[in-house]
């Protein structure tokens, strides 16, 4: 989920089309909690009434002592006037490719999904309001700076969050000199804010407009962009950042492992004091505080009555890239996992042997994945969580029970890995939930059992290409920001 979160912070915007001439052409190093982790590419293109904007960011990582390569490409055309044309994002990261393509029409947007199978195109109506383009965006920040005020506000539309018109504040913090590339020039900083996701940024801007420096803390270290040279940029990685070990959360006292635990109840609570409200979900249920705080009650015995909404949903059963219930792999994956049980076996039957399906049939368990898609684990079964729960969701939808993801914690013994943490910690982590006879019912494919109340569940996703960022947005502001009170263990 750290990788994960850390692609999501990654995505900006971007396509490709005819002779495109260079405007701007810009280099920033990227650092991640001080030390060198990649470059950032930042391009501007015309080609007659054509503007192209490029963004490629390029990193690396440690989770575990495994060192993961990424690469974010995403590009935005636009007419000079402002009117979308297409975006296009490109993620690989260890050799797994996937990509989406927007066309903007009169009134919809045609996108085109593809992760390792067969591409999923869908039509989404245009977004209603005035937003501008990026380019438009440039230019309006530009005047607005060249008035000296202190605000600018603007909606914008940010193709990793889906077709949703994303408000943007920015509040200058002050103003000064700072060298840039070897010249003295005057430089004003502003806090970025949006109401999409909850994170703060700090940009630097010189007196054009161009940004020359942008800071994020993104929880699992603080970001930082810096304008330089090519060379500079694109200068060699030093010691690469490990970013999961950092983000465990030592809980207040140690949980059974063993399986025996039926029921817990825990408060968590944010560090800086903002509230925290985790959703009813699954064997969760939840109970805002007045402090801010969150009261979860873990109990296996009582799981949650769907809404008739989500029974009725049928984006729990369609064809994502993400998730691709139609797949020809994942389709053979589902009927070999059931194919030892009656055919009369109940829904709960069929999705618990799919659960230790996945768990076996995934042999190569670690690190060096990125969020692969269910087609492309069908077909190289190696991965972490996510690439446990998405296969599991597929394989769900493939025979005909609804799915979603999970994202949250899970809590890790110290007996079974030890972290320097004496109560064990909690890791940011990936499941599954399954529709079984009007209920949702959490399913970890990780694990040798069905579940465990070691778990707190922060968002659930339909894996939808155009909203699952989106869906992960609010646990942005909850990574490396946690602590747990386990408040009472069993009934």
């Amino acid at each position: 989920m750290i990788r994960k979160a850390l692609l999501f912070v990654l995505l900006l915007t971007s396509i490709s089309v005819a002779d495109w001439q260079t405007i701007e052409d810009d280099w920033y190093g990227l650092t991640i909690s001080e030390a060198k982790s990649g470059w950032l590419h930042i391009t501007l293109e015309e080609d007659g009434d054509l503007l192209r904007s490029t963004s490629t960011q390029q990193l690396e990582l440690s989770r575990g002592g495994i060192v993961i390569e990424i690469e974010v490409v995403n590009e935005f055309v636009e007419t000079k006037k402002g009117k979308p044309i297409s975006v296009h994002t490109m993620q690989e990261a260890m050799g797994q490719v996937s990509e989406s393509t927007w066309k903007f029409m009169d009134t919809e947007i045609e996108m085109t999904s593809i992760a390792g199978g067969t591409p999923v195109t869908k039509k989404m109506p245009m977004p209603k309001g005035d937003w501008m383009t990026p380019q438009v965006v440039a230019q309006y920040f530009k005047e607005e700076l060249a008035k000296g005020v202190s605000t600018i506000a603007y909606q914008t539309l940010s193709p990793e969050l889906g077709p949703t018109v994303v408000t943007f504040v920015l509040t200058k913090l002050s103003e000064g000199e700072r060298d840039v590339m070897g010249k003295t020039q005057k430089i004003t900083t502003w806090k970025t804010e949006n109401d999409a996701i909850p994170i703060t940024g700090i940009d630097s801007y010189d007196s054009t407009g161009k940004k020359i420096e942008t800071i994020m803390n993104a929880g699992f270290g603080e970001m930082k962009n810096t304008l330089m040279t090519k060379q500079a940029a694109q200068s060699p990685v030093g010691e690469v950042p490990e970013l999961m070990v950092k983000m465990f959360i030592e809980p207040s006292q140690k949980i059974k492992s063993d399986g025996s635990v039926r029921k817990i109840e825990m408060i968590a609570k944010s560090k800086d004091g903002t509230p925290v409200l985790f959703p009813t979900s699954g064997y969760q249920t939840t109970v805002a505080n007045a402090d801010g705080s969150c009261t979860v009650v873990l109990d296996l015995d009582q799981p949650q009555i769907a809404t008739a909404e989500e029974m009725n949903d049928p984006q729990f059963l369609s064809k994502t890239a993400l998730c691709d219930g139609t797949d020809a792999a994942v389709v053979a994956l589902a009927k070999e996992a059931v194919k030892n049980l009656p055919s009369n076996a109940s829904t709960f039957d069929r999705a618990e042997a799919m659960r230790k399906f996945v768990y076996q049939f995934i042999t190569n368990k670690g690190y060096g994945n990125a969020f692969a898609s269910a087609s492309q684990v069908a077909r190289d079964p190696s991965g972490d969580c996510s690439e446990h729960g998405v296969l599991l969701c597929g394989l769900l939808r493939a025979s005909g029970i609804p799915s979603r993801g999970v994202m949250g914690v899970v809590y890790i013994s110290p007996d079974l890995a030890n972290f320097g943490k004496a109560n064990g910690v909690f890791g940011w982590h990936f499941w599954t939930q399954a529709l079984v006879d009007g209920k949702w019912l959490d399913f970890d494919a990780t694990l040798p059992e069905q579940f465990s109340v070691g778990h707190i569940a922060s968002t659930t996703s339909s894996l939808q290409a155009e909203s699952v960022n989106a869906d992960m947005a609010g646990i942005m502001a909850l990574i490396g920001n946690t602590d747990i009170e386990v408040v009472k263990i069993g009934n």
